[in-house]
């Protein structure tokens, strides 16, 4: 039988997102060394495929056909690369807000990762090193602009987003992948300095398991995978002579802790940012295809939503216009004319995550009577802002009213009491707390320095380990968690690493 692979360091780090490859910098920093493991592949800007169903195949979990399991399945978007899902999001930056904040420290315990000064001071680093700045205007794209023409004509709180990417030059492909490597994903930033630092990478090894001896984590076991077929070569083991970091996303984390027989509070309280999304014609041309993907928000926090601006490929726009045959190619030969927002909300649901077949997740959540409210009210609010941009025609993608708008008073039909959650078309790409941190042992699969209750040498530090979700963009703040949790790891052991 083939030997695995096997590789030793001080801590092994199982997926190479935000918050893992920020625990990768902040401890490679210190001397010590450090494994990173990522199921997905390896891939530079140059090398990335321009076509979107393959650079969907190559850098997004399953084609981004994960969904939740329910009568109206809703898709929930995860990245499987190296940088994970910060490699094809849109580098949009938001600090923690304050009341969240204020909350998780008294309520959960986290006072002390969440300390105001200290917390400063990460997120001014993060934004400093990741290059954080406001889009420009010569990069905001048609899209956004008609998203700042509504929000100013309606009087809504509007504003350019931050994100980490101030050399953007506006290719709208931020979810391909940036083919200029302009954003500071974790893939563009943090991964290479932490391999500049000493880390070592393994990509395309999938985790299967954290080995105990006892109740002390010390190995991480997986198997090795084929760069083009996916199939299994071979098995690894990696050894953690201090610490195993588990950061393998909200939805993977726990299913890894799951084979690992850790089982307490996790998977228990899966919370998301479900969004719907609206599309606009109008006489002249916007341009999607130019800016920057996402570019422009309208935040209300009163409401428990956000808006945002939101570019597609042509393939995937193409997908959101209605009817058939001969109205439908007459739309697609007007593709430039259109325009897309998207409402994203901080719904109170709570659902779960359990292992389901063939090793996947069986992810069960359905929004709450009043989330079904706050959503109807955020998609009949984006119709009225499309006309109030100038739009001639509104989609507005319920299927329970009319498919074609042509009046912005036809929006209040969105929030009749006949309209239904399976009316909507749903995406979720925030996920959150299915391995959160807590004072309550009975309901917390975490302490409050992120490690896995009677485990030690066994963290959780992505956004499974956060209490509750937030209503704004979690990069950051799992950044910025993850950042505050591994450098006090290694203060706490740094006198063993001087003395290995």
């Amino acid at each position: 039988m083939k030997r695995p692979l096997e590789d030793s360091a001080d801590y092994v780090i199982v997926g190479t997102g935000a918050g893992g490859a920020t625990a990768a910098r902040v401890l490679s920093a210190t001397g010590a060394s450090v494994i990173m493991v990522e199921e997905g592949p390896s891939l530079a800007p140059h090398e990335r495929s321009r076509g979107l169903l393959d650079a969907m195949g190559e850098s997004m979990r399953d084609l981004a056909t994960v969904t939740t399991s329910s009568p109206a399945p809703l898709p929930l978007l995860l990245g499987r690369c190296v940088g994970g899902s910060t490699a094809i999001n849109s580098g949009i930056i938001w600090r923690l807000p304050e009341a969240v904040r204020a909350a998780w420290a008294s309520m959960h315990g986290m006072h002390e990762l969440l300390e105001p000064a200290a917390l400063e001071r990460v997120f001014g680093t993060l934004e400093t090193e990741l290059e954080v700045s406001e889009v420009s205007d010569d990069v905001l794209g048609g899209n956004g602009l008609l998203m700042k023409v509504a929000s100013d004509a309606l009087g809504l709180p509007g504003r350019a987003m931050r994100r980490n990417a101030k050399r953007c030059v506006g290719n709208a492909r931020c979810l391909q992948g940036c083919p200029e490597g302009a954003r500071q994903s974790m893939d563009s930033s943090y991964i290479p300095r932490a391999l500049h630092q000493g880390a070592r990478l393994h990509a395309l090894c999938r985790a299967s398991r954290v080995v105990l001896d006892g109740t002390r984590a010390t190995c991480v076991q997986g198997e090795t995978l084929d760069p083009v077929t996916r199939a299994v070569t071979g098995r690894f083991e990696m050894h953690a002579r201090r610490a195993v970091i588990v950061a393998a996303s909200a939805i993977y984390t726990p299913l890894l802790l799951w084979r690992s027989g850790l089982r307490r509070g996790v998977g228990d309280d899966y919370q998301a940012h479900p969004g719907a999304a609206v599309v606009g014609r109008f006489d002249r041309q916007v341009g999607m295809g130019f800016g920057a993907t996402q570019a422009y928000e309208v935040p209300l926090p009163e409401r428990g939503v956000k808006l945002e601006s939101i570019a597609l490929p042509p393939e995937l726009l193409a997908t959101r216009l209605p009817g058939a045959g001969e109205e439908w190619q007459r739309d697609l030969r007007r593709l430039d004319y259109f325009a897309q927002f998207c409402a994203v909300v901080r719904m109170g649901a709570h659902g779960s995550v359990r292992p389901g077949l063939w090793g996947g997740p069986k992810v069960r959540y359905e929004p709450l009577p009043d989330d079904l409210r706050r959503l109807k009210e955020s998609v009949a609010l984006l119709v009225r802002m499309m006309f109030a941009a100038g739009a001639v025609e509104v989609y507005p993608g319920v299927a329970s009213v009319p498919e074609r708008m042509t009046h912005p008073e036809q929006a209040e039909l969105i929030v009749a009491d006949h309209v239904r959650r399976n009316d909507f078309h749903l995406m979720a790409s925030h996920h959150f707390a299915t391995a959160k941190v807590g004072l309550d042992p009975a309901h917390s699969a975490l302490s409050p320095e992120l490690q896995v209750r009677g485990v030690s040498g066994l963290y959780v530090m992505d956004a499974s380990a956060l209490p509750t979700n937030l209503g704004v963009n979690p990069q950051h703040t799992i950044m910025a968690v993850a950042w505050r949790a591994a450098e006090r790891l290694a203060n706490m052991q740094r006198p063993s690493l001087r003395a290995a």
